[in-house]
């Protein structure tokens, strides 16, 4: 059994880093007013001793031979770790970069996200990135990274419940929140029906396809600013969890509309895209899901849709 904790209460550091980030807008706002400082030109605070025991410090040295363009595989856990689910999107987005001419750069240090370093690379993914993992700084590069035209690839676990100490990328990026997923058994096989068939993403994906997947519930559909790309029918599932959590019931409604599951923004200047699916290694062995992340990874590097008509 694959038991999943994503459902579980914000943790210390969580509440500490809310706290730190309330102080910070606190002291940003009254130093605005006695100096006449724009936003732009306010400068974030040294992190305290204990912020610098929980982010990463020091960068990794990316070798100055990586190939451009360049994929970024972003894999930090500091809640749930979906080991097999990063290994197969780890291996995937090796074979995809090869597949599209790019190269690639793997880590679980939040520390590349800096400026210089992300500048390196026209794709993100977050590989089932869970818990507060980014220091404020952090966040705020990759955050402008991808409103000056960056691709955000977010995938899984990455769109779980531990990520509201970043509301950007828990409201902006994930959008809706999870909830649970089924359990006894969690791995179920259901049909998925493609919701946005004109969109660049949804090229050579036929209309319905099925996946075994631990498939998530969350609380409401995407709002209007996201494209929903994909959902399931619930009729095809079991959608029920009696082992854990207080929420049995995970159905959302009827028709694969009310379920989603992949969706994508244009956020600025860049273009995100989260899918639900990626629980397990084999996720990646199935060709439909294949195509659609190549797909996704084309459409946020503007490969593709350089109009801008998928947004």
């Amino acid at each position: 059994m694959y038991f999943d904790c994503e459902s579980a209460m914000p943790s210390y550091n969580r509440l500490m880093k809310n706290a730190f980030k309330l102080l910070l807008l606190t002291t940003i706002g009254i130093s605005a007013c006695t100096a006449q400082t724009s936003p732009n030109q306010a400068t974030i605070e040294p992190l305290s001793s204990a912020e610098i025991s929980i982010y990463d410090q020091i960068a990794p040295p990316i070798s100055e031979h990586m190939k451009s363009p360049s994929i970024l595989v972003f894999s930090k856990t500091r809640e749930w770790r979906h080991e097999d689910g990063i290994a197969g999107a780890h291996m995937h987005m090796i074979r995809l970069a090869r597949k599209m001419g790019y190269g690639t750069f793997s880590t679980e240090n939040g520390a590349v996200f800096n400026k210089d370093d992300l500048a390196k690379f026209s794709i993100v993914v977050m590989n089932n990135f869970t818990g507060d993992g980014l220091s404020p700084q952090q966040e705020a590069v990759l955050e402008n990274w991808v409103k000056e035209g960056g691709g955000l690839l977010a995938l899984h676990g990455s769109g779980d419940s531990s990520h509201k100490d970043w509301p950007w990328y828990s409201d902006e990026v994930i959008g809706p929140t999870f909830v649970s997923h089924p359990m006894d058994p969690q791995l179920q096989e259901a049909r998925v029906e493609m919701l946005a068939p004109n969109h660049p993403i949804a090229k050579k994906i036929p209309a319905e396809w099925r996946a075994i997947e631990e498939w998530y519930t969350f609380d409401s559909v995407p709002n209007e600013n996201f494209t929903v790309i994909a959902g399931i029918d619930e009729s095809t599932y079991s959608p029920v969890n009696n082992v854990y959590g207080d929420v049995s019931d995970l159905r959302m409604g009827e028709g694969a509309e009310n379920h989603p599951i992949i969706w994508s923004r244009c956020i600025g200047k860049g273009r995100t895209f989260y899918s639900a699916i990626g629980h397990m290694e084999t996720a990646y062995d199935n060709p439909v899901y294949q195509q659609l992340l190549e797909n996704a990874a084309r459409w946020v590097a503007h490969e593709t849709d350089k109009d801008g008509k998928g947004c």
